[in-house]
């Protein structure tokens, strides 16, 4: 799971949300998506520079969670450095799932042991969770259109991708319009119940 600082996450949701408000609904997604992979192991990659995500190592800590610092750059190096640190320690398959998933449920249905499973945003334009074998030679394209192009990655590589829609996973917090959802006021009571109001 790539993590940014709890304090520096989410600023696309400063005209609806504090920085208070911001870093504790990171913090607290981050811990359902922890709770997701229960019975697994979890690695945090995080920021390669000490001082900029001490919050995330010590939070990791407290919870028994692996945490590396990222030497590649980036979104997609941090996803390299996890899934080769995974290969490292003998796992034969990866889960890639992000921290900003309001709603992350049990992953264990979109693991296929030797086979690429991808996990859509709503709009099947993002990728939310990516399930791979861990020495697949994979080239990760998170960013605008990730879904297709991880898709068109998977069948160059040889692999028949599983697409798994999941109402759950789907959706994410990149944008003031996503706190809209009903389900996140069941999951985080202490949201504003007109968060998309500017401040």
């Amino acid at each position: 799971m790539p993590l940014k600082s709890f304090g520096s996450g989410k600023g696309r949701l400063s005209p609806v949300l504090d920085a208070a408000a911001r870093e504790r609904l990171s913090r607290e997604c981050a811990e359902r998506v922890v709770a997701a992979a229960a019975g697994l192991a979890v690695v945090v990659v995080t920021d390669g520079a000490h001082d900029t995500a001490i919050d995330v190592r010590e939070w990791a800590r407290s919870r028994s969670v692996a945490c590396i610092s990222q030497s590649t750059a980036g979104l997609n190096g941090a996803i390299v450095d996890g899934v080769a640190w995974a290969r490292e320690q003998g796992f034969t398959n990866v889960v890639v799932a992000h921290s900003d998933v309001p709603l992350a449920c049990d992953v264990h249905p979109f693991i296929d042991e030797g086979n690429v499973v991808i996990v859509p945003d709503a709009a099947h334009d993002g990728t939310n969770l990516l399930s791979l074998p861990t020495n697949a030679a994979f080239t990760f394209h998170y960013g605008p259109g990730s879904f297709r192009l991880h898709v068109d990655e998977a069948m160059r590589r040889g692999f028949a991708p599983r697409i798994a829609l999941s109402d759950e996973w789907s959706l994410d917090l990149d944008n003031p319009e996503d706190l809209h959802d009903e389900r996140l006021r069941e999951v985080f009571p202490w949201l504003p119940t007109s968060p998309a109001s500017p401040r």
